[in-house]
């Protein structure tokens, strides 16, 4: 092997002179506030209709008692397809309450909506300083499931308990994103709590049955709560780039960029269609 002598020479010239310590200050620009949106509505559980505003967080400043924004005004607009057009009736919108004066800042709730599947939704927000954030989004039908299976396999002392799902994927373009709660009642959390998420669509497999089959084992008697939801495309595109920005390793690895499916603002509106089944593994 060749080796490069005068490489060698300058290397052990840095390393003589790294001993030195000097102090270099670097100025980094502060990062520009940003509002961040995460808006869900459902058409079965009431607790999991809910939007959330928040603040992006300068890295080096972060004062996490600034992030929720308050007293905003918001809005959900039930719509209507005709043909190739959709309707939104402001007339009928629904206000979404503030909770700034409890534990919960930032979140805006109304406990009376409930979405439909098969329908559209406008998103309107008003903030405080004037600034406007809107997006739209739509509920699909959810799946059915087909079957459902446990099994168990010894590990020593313990005992591993696994599960598989299977129901019917459509031949037109499915998105899916699911959720798994272990020993909670999921139905009184939001998304944020979930044990595990998976989000997939239906390039691979598709006009057919479809599995899912648990991998990473739960143990024997746990309660599980599977939450499969059905998403439109630009949701689906958001989730996938939000999960890929989450394990991109940190504020100093190369930037992912997350694709947003609202407008003046970082985030997602996203209609599931929720099939939901709990399991007792044992």
């Amino acid at each position: 092997m060749r080796i490069n002598m005068f490489f060698i020479s300058a290397l052990f010239m840095w390393a003589l002179g790294s001993s030195c310590e000097k102090q270099i200050d670097i100025k980094v620009p502060a990062s520009i506030e940003e509002i961040v949106v995460e808006a869900s509505i459902n058409q079965r559980f009431g607790s999991l209709n809910y939007v959330v505003i928040t603040k992006t967080i300068d890295y080096f400043k972060p004062d996490l008692s600034l992030n929720a924004v308050s007293g905003a005004t918001v809005y959900i607009t039930e719509g209507n397809v005709a043909g190739t057009d959709t309707f939104y009736d402001v007339a009928n919108r629904r206000q979404f309450i503030d909770l700034a004066d409890t534990l919960l800042p930032g979140i805006y709730i109304n406990p009376s909506f409930m979405g439909k599947a098969g329908k559209p939704y406008l998103l309107e927000i008003a903030l405080k300083d004037g600034r406007k954030v809107n997006g739209k989004t739509f509920i699909p039908v959810p799946v059915v499931f087909d079957s459902i299976h446990t099994w168990f396999e010894k590990n020593n002392k313990d005992t591993n308990a696994y599960f598989y799902l299977q129901w019917k994927d459509g031949p037109e373009q499915n998105n899916y994103r699911m959720a798994l709660w272990k020993n909670v009642d999921s139905n009184l959390t939001g998304w944020g709590i979930a044990n595990r998420f998976y989000t997939f669509d239906d390039e691979f497999i598709n006009n057919t049955e479809r599995p899912f089959q648990s991998i990473n084992p739960y143990r024997y008697g746990d309660t599980l709560n599977i939450y499969l939801s059905q998403i439109g495309r630009k949701e689906f595109i958001f989730w996938n780039s939000f999960r890929n920005a989450a394990n991109n390793g940190g504020p100093f690895a190369t930037p992912v960029s997350v694709t947003s499916n609202i407008n003046g603002a970082i985030g997602s509106f996203t209609g599931y269609g929720i099939a939901y089944k709990q399991l007792i593994l044992r």
